[in-house]
């Protein structure tokens, strides 16, 4: 992978620490040149709390703590392109996911969730307040893997959404992360009828290393 440039965000099994200790993590492993050859930099990121579900059956069968650190959501800058990632319930977190708002071009959402219609409205609501490409990753048995944009056609919201089906498969997207930018960046949110999204939302304000000429 590293030879052909690709990276890998993926989620993990639990961690199991010391003193019935616990933990969920994700692990991002980005292809690097910096050192003038092909290497990659592998990173965990911790699930910051556990769903509810998930703190009642690990405490009350398993007897585990979960592992808590205090911390904000990192916001990650690999070769210019700007993204954040949260696992599962996290998402649920408007505090959480309003931190994204205006720094990020991409949020992924690793999930293991069989509410899909929740998460649905979710992921919807999540690419229109943070204003970023929106991508969610479940467990096959669940379906509903999507790639949502801020889209101002609704047709063009979904620009990848995959459900069920017997076989492992792949599939590309891509981003227009300049399109966003450029359209994020302008003075004013006045709305136009040839724009490519919807106004970004109130007090919404722009990483300055993210912003482009607007268009």
């Amino acid at each position: 992978m590293s030879a052909s440039k690709i990276s890998l965000i993926a989620g993990t099994e639990y961690r199991h620490l010391q003193n019935n200790k616990i933990k969920s993590e994700a692990c991002l492993i980005l292809a690097d040149n910096r050192l003038g050859y092909p290497a990659t930099v592998k990173i965990w990121q911790p699930k910051l709390l556990p769903a509810v579900g998930e703190d009642k059956e690990l405490t009350t069968k398993y007897g585990k703590i979960w592992d808590c650190p205090e911390r904000s959501k990192p916001i990650y800058n690999h070769n210019g392109f700007y993204f954040g990632v949260m696992v599962c319930s996290e998402l649920q977190n408007t505090k959480e996911r309003a931190n994204f708002q205006g720094a990020v071009d991409a949020l992924m959402v690793l999930s293991w969730n069989q509410d899909l219609e929740t998460f649905s409205a979710l992921i919807e609501s999540a690419a229109l307040d943070v204003h970023a490409y929106t991508i969610l990753v479940n467990n096959r048995k669940y379906g509903d893997s999507r790639v949502r944009s801020p889209a101002k056609e609704s047709f063009e919201r979904d620009l990848a959404r995959v459900r069920g089906g017997d076989n492992d498969f792949v599939v590309a997207v891509t981003l227009d992360i300049d399109k966003l930018r450029a359209f994020q960046s302008r003075e004013k949110r006045w709305p136009e009828n040839t724009d490519p999204f919807k106004p970004v939302p109130e007090g919404f304000k722009m990483l300055d290393a993210r912003r482009k000429l607007p268009k």
